[in-house]
């Protein structure tokens, strides 16, 4: 088991130490030695103050920062590369104490923070943005009474790229992008499965455009009845049906006008709202239900689904020419299973959201746990490794062992069920369905008594 954690460690890409209380290195792993280019043996007995630059040891000293109370710390400061760049270093850890209070050892992670530290200019050009963007709000609903006000502040984009959490290359990829795309005004498609943060870079790329002054507007397209879809979308008229709104209604299109239409779940569009959306967007005007008048809308359209399209094409789920339509851009956000190095990242952002109101011993964190996280293939992906740490954290004692158990549980019925749908197809040719699922009879037997299939 303790190889494993030093395996485990030596595979991470941020910096592992661990320090006597002197501030003595006991362990490095090999990022820390790719960094200062060292062998193992040339970094351990030195003090980690040897690798901080003068100016900054006396912040980075540990020894009396912790307390039996209090174990935990995050402290800051500078390192020379082996490369002879100063970089910053933030410090994250914790000292470990015996029943006497006598301090044993320090365990920690470091993380390269000099492109936040740089950019400290940048994010007070966006705040003061943020501050000039409501006061322009304010100014409009001074202007234009309280009806505007609430449209403004309802349609509003809360995320940017800063908040995503990352480290891996394949979402630092997918940023680059979008970051690239929000440039421009063309049609954008996110795909991903449910949980990979699909709005919040639909939101971020907003927020990156020239129309992060105007509204971000998002619908559901699956939440939405078949029977409401256009009037949610396009408006209605006085009078249009019965129970319809005095005055009639704005549709989402209006409403984003210069600024940002989020069609969420687009998959799910039923097939007459789709032919109508294409015919929208080509002619970039809305004719309210119930209504003659063709109204101007300029809107920045992005979808998101957790289907394949194409796929949902070929079955005639989804008309040819709107997917060719939407799909200039296209941007896949990989699984959390397949960017694992962003779990941590993940881990401390959710922390801190759930531990604003809630007690929770943070060395929970510290143990097995933490692996079974990383081993863990969560196939609910961000949203699912949230709900997990919610329920470590309410649960005192909760087995991680019960993730391994449940995915382990959703895969067999998976399986089960594909296994029946091809017997179903190839009309119960065992030698057929084996060449299909590409594995043996002798394989497709097994799997046939352990699923009880005949």
């Amino acid at each position: 088991m303790i190889y494993d954690y030093f395996k485990y460690l030596d595979e991470m890409e941020e910096i592992a130490l661990i320090e006597e209380p002197d501030s003595t290195i006991k362990y490095a792993n090999k990022a820390f030695l790719t960094c200062f280019g060292l062998k193992s043996e040339e970094a351990v007995g030195k003090k980690l103050l040897d690798f901080v630059i003068p100016e900054d040891r006396e912040s980075c000293d540990m020894e009396f920062v912790v307390t039996p109370e209090d174990p935990f710390y995050k402290i800051y400061g500078r390192s020379r590369r082996a490369d002879g760049k100063i970089i910053w270093l933030q410090f994250v850890g914790r000292g470990y104490f015996d029943d006497g209070g006598r301090l044993i050892e320090f365990q920690e992670l470091a993380l390269d923070i000099t492109e936040w530290k740089e950019s400290i200019d940048e994010k007070v050009k966006i705040l003061e943005k943020a501050n000039n963007r409501i006061n322009e709000l304010t100014k409009m609903q001074d202007a234009k009474g309280p009806a505007i006000k609430s449209n403004m502040f309802n349609n509003v984009a809360a995320y940017n790229f800063s908040d995503i959490a990352r480290t891996s290359p394949k979402m630092e990829r997918v940023i680059e992008q979008a970051k690239a795309a929000a440039e421009r005004d063309a049609f954008i498609l996110i795909e991903g499965e449910s949980g990979t943060g699909k709005e919040l870079l639909a939101q971020s790329i907003h927020n990156y455009s020239k129309r992060a002054n105007g509204p971000f507007v998002a619908i559901n397209c699956g939440a939405i009845p078949s029977e409401l879809m256009e009037s949610e979308l396009f408006g209605y008229t006085e009078g249009a049906f019965t129970g319809a709104a005095r005055y009639g209604k704005q549709g989402k299109f209006e409403l984003a006008s210069w600024g940002t239409l989020f069609l969420d779940e687009i998959a799910e569009m039923p097939i007459a709202q789709q032919s109508t959306l294409l015919r929208v967007l080509e002619s970039k005007t809305v004719t309210r239900i119930g209504g003659l008048e063709q109204i101007p809308v300029d809107v920045r359209i992005v979808c998101a689904t957790n289907k394949n399209l194409r796929e949902e094409v070929v079955k005639g789920n989804f008309r040819e020419d709107l997917f060719f339509r939407l799909n200039v851009i296209n941007l896949r956000i990989p699984p959390l299973r397949e960017r694992k190095e962003d779990i941590l990242e993940l881990i401390e952002v959710f922390i801190k959201e759930l531990g604003a109101n809630t007690d929770f011993d943070r060395s929970l964190f510290y143990d097995k746990q933490l692996i079974k996280l990383f081993e863990y293939d969560w196939p609910g992906n961000a949203r699912e490794l949230r709900n997990v740490l919610e329920r470590i954290i309410c649960i005192p004692g909760y087995d991680t062992d019960e993730l391994t158990k449940a995915a382990t549980q959703i895969t067999d019925n998976d399986e089960k069920q594909k296994i029946s749908e091809c017997f179903d197809k190839c009309g119960g040719n065992v030698s057929e369905v084996a060449r299909q699922m590409g594995i043996s009879r002798k394989t497709l037997y097994k799997k046939m008594n352990k699923y009880r299939l005949r």
